[in-house]
């Protein structure tokens, strides 16, 4: 998990950066088409897919296709405020992804943790106020893609038993693909010779991020995968100063570190309950 969000937030101010001279919709698509490259690669070191009956691979192609919509949402908010901002709010998507897997998978929360999510969402809302820094129109685009991207990774855990990984992220990375050329009609432009190679970068990005993704979710509870997430703050604050100069407000950090905080303490919190568990059974 901690190997996909770093790679996540490098993807993050990769497409930042083309954004500011393509389309959003033209670098959605070229992402995706360069995914393929490392999908690809992992299905032929595998050596075959899974076998997946229909229901199962419209399952996969739901996940891919609500994929598109959710980092597509989130590439449209990206040129809208400064990385650190805009990853500062997507970290109320390890709090939904825990309060989700506790209402479809059945993995519980108890009342201290409850607590803990209320507080978290309580920062999510300084974090975004009106009248704040954060502009009301990307704060829409984050909270919304952040909660698509919480249905896909609880989907993921729920059909991880089902489907290997290798599977799962090509299936995903073609579902995705086939969204993102309905776009082509809207927007379409060949990459620059001199920014191909980014375009190139950020596609191998987004495949092995998405697999590793999948493969921690497919290894481990969400509610203990979800907490390191909250690595993607730091990166994105590094990656901000570093390239645009972005130095993140007291409102957005301070948020943020309870977001952090908040989702940590659940992680321990459940990692103690089932250890219980174990030893009463």
């Amino acid at each position: 998990m901690l190997i996909a969000v770093g790679l996540w937030t490098g993807h993050d101010a990769a497409s930042k950066w083309l954004t500011a001279v393509y389309p959003v919709l033209v670098v959605l698509f070229w992402r995706n088409v360069f995914a393929l490259i490392p999908a690809g690669f992992l299905v032929l070191r595998a050596g075959r897919l899974q076998p997946l009956p229909p229901r199962l691979r419209l399952v996969c192609w739901l996940r891919g296709m609500g994929g598109a919509f959710a980092y597509g949402t989130f590439v449209f908010a990206l040129p809208l405020m400064p990385l650190a901002d805009t990853i500062a709010v997507g970290q109320v998507g390890p709090i939904m992804i825990i309060v989700l897997s506790g209402w479809l998978l059945k993995e519980r929360l108890d009342r201290a943790s409850w607590i803990a999510v209320i507080i978290a969402f309580a920062a999510t809302l300084y974090i975004v106020r009106p009248g704040g820094e954060i502009p009301l129109l990307g704060a829409a685009l984050l909270l919304g893609a952040t909660t698509l991207y919480a249905f896909m990774m609880v989907l993921t855990r729920y059909i991880g038993g089902q489907v290997d990984g290798v599977t799962l992220n090509w299936h995903t990375s073609c579902a995705t693909l086939a969204t993102m050329t309905l776009g082509i009609p809207i927007a379409f432009a060949w990459p620059a010779p001199g920014d191909l190679l980014l375009f190139v970068l950020v596609g191998l990005i987004t495949g092995l991020a998405n697999f590793f993704m999948i493969q921690a979710f497919r290894l481990a509870p969400a509610p203990t995968v979800a907490p390191f997430e909250y690595s993607a703050v730091l990166w994105a604050m590094l990656l901000g100063l570093l390239i645009w100069g972005d130095v993140p407000s007291c409102s957005v950090t301070g948020g943020a570190a309870v977001l952090a905080a908040s989702g940590i303490f659940i992680m321990r919190r459940e990692s103690l309950i089932r250890k219980r568990s174990r030893t009463t059974v």
